[in-house]
């Protein structure tokens, strides 16, 4: 009897002790850590083992050679890709790297700095996801994207750059003390790629809810002021040429790159109709999320939210939760409703899509194997038909779970 009851409480213990690993926050640091220790040693071993791919890189250090040069008409800039269709924030940041890789030709050095982003989005979505209360359980998830990898050490594209100040922006906005600089960071990832723009309106609702019309107004000053302030070389001398092409809403993109609607025909894919849809359908998600998702986060109501917003002294304790929902959610909704996306497109939304999954309260087993089917959508290569409805399906189980996840902001 005595073994036996020792027996039950060792196996007691034993349960305790792993729920206490995988669904609390007790041991979050050190398993954040060991992840990192991993990803370093794993990202090194890419770097040094797998064969860089060469796509952008080229045409970015030579669109940036045409800056250097003392070039400021952005209708000029050119890449053997094409034309220059960043904003001057990633002009500024590849300049540095063209330096630091005597002309962009120690392509070597670039993927060791690449390497240096993605740990450095890593730890800030870690960061995120303590700060949130998000189960350890869903971590690796963060670390095991095939994709991802490739996106970061061996293509070198802008995104990964972008979302490092997207993260760093959301991070931000989960600390009372450094609130005050998420314009700021939102706005120097827009800077460099304008998918960050994506996040706005959810900050936009974070602001109101923090510190009403004020704030609001006070951060969107300082978004556009800072555009203003990176891009002013161009700015000044041809205004209207570096807006329409750093900003250019209506470009039409490669079907042969698309991976979200290869099921759609080419014809449909670049008509001005499916663009209107998607815009449509875009806004229509996002109003929903304001009304619906975004208030329920905190037990309120849009009406009441308004209203608290205009009254002076009324503001609100915003958790951290509540406010990466909110931003990973607006985020998450650009992406679905995209005119186009591209395989590098994928570091929008990889590092958000754990904590999507568990907001959506799907049942334990879909969670890995929703993330599986995305994963897998992204790394078909070209896509297909089934690869982009499988990727839609996918997003839309995500979307009616963020719809119908319960009336409070707590992750579990």
């Amino acid at each position: 009897m005595i073994r036996a009851h020792t027996g039950t409480e060792q196996a007691t213990g034993m349960r305790a002790l792993v729920h206490s690993v995988l669904f609390t926050q007790r041991f979050f640091v050190p398993i954040a850590l060991l992840l990192l220790a991993v990803e370093a040693i794993a990202t090194f071993a890419i770097v040094q083992h797998v064969a860089y791919t060469e796509i952008d890189w080229k045409a970015y250090m030579q669109q940036v050679h045409g800056v250097l040069a003392g070039e400021r008409n952005y209708t000029k800039l050119q890449g053997d890709t094409g034309p220059l269709v960043y904003p001057a924030g990633f002009v500024w940041i590849y300049s540095m790297l063209c330096a630091a890789t005597n002309n962009g030709t120690h392509v070597r050095r670039a993927q060791y700095v690449f390497m240096g982003v993605y740990l450095a989005t890593q730890a800030l979505a870690l960061t995120i996801y303590r700060r949130a209360r998000v189960p350890p359980i869903v971590l690796p998830l963060l670390v095991v994207s095939k994709r991802l990898h490739s996106i970061f050490v061996l293509r070198l594209f802008n995104d990964p750059v972008a979302m490092l100040f997207a993260y760093a922006a959301v991070l931000s906005m989960t600390h009372a003390g450094t609130r005050r600089w998420s314009g700021l960071l939102l706005s120097l990832g827009i800077a460099v790629k304008m998918n960050v723009q994506l996040l706005l309106p959810g900050a936009a609702f974070v602001w109101w809810r923090i510190g009403g019309l004020r704030t609001t107004v006070a951060q969107l000053v300082v978004v556009m002021l800072s555009q203003v302030i990176v891009a002013a070389p161009f700015v000044y001398a041809f205004p209207h040429e570096y807006v329409a092409r750093a900003f250019e809403y209506t470009r039409q993109f490669n079907y042969v790159w698309t991976v979200n609607w290869r099921f759609v025909s080419e014809r449909v894919f670049a008509s001005h109709e499916w663009a209107l849809t998607l815009a449509a359908t875009h806004i229509a998600l996002l109003i929903a999320l304001a009304v619906v998702v975004w208030p329920r986060l905190s037990g309120s109501t849009l009406p009441t939210i308004v209203r608290q917003g205009f009254t002076r002294g009324v503001r609100a304790n915003v958790s951290a939760t509540e406010v990466t929902v909110v931003m990973f959610t607006a985020n998450f909704v650009g992406v679905v409703c995209a005119r186009s996306l591209h395989y590098q497109f994928y570091a929008w939304y990889a590092h958000m899509l754990p904590l999507l999954l568990v907001h959506a309260r799907l049942p334990a087993m879909a969670v890995p194997a929703v993330w599986l089917v995305v994963e897998c959508a992204w790394n078909v290569f070209p896509s297909t038909r089934v690869s982009s409805l499988a990727l839609l399906a996918a997003h839309v189980a995500i979307l009616v779970g963020i719809f119908r996840a319960p009336a409070h902001a707590k992750l579990s």
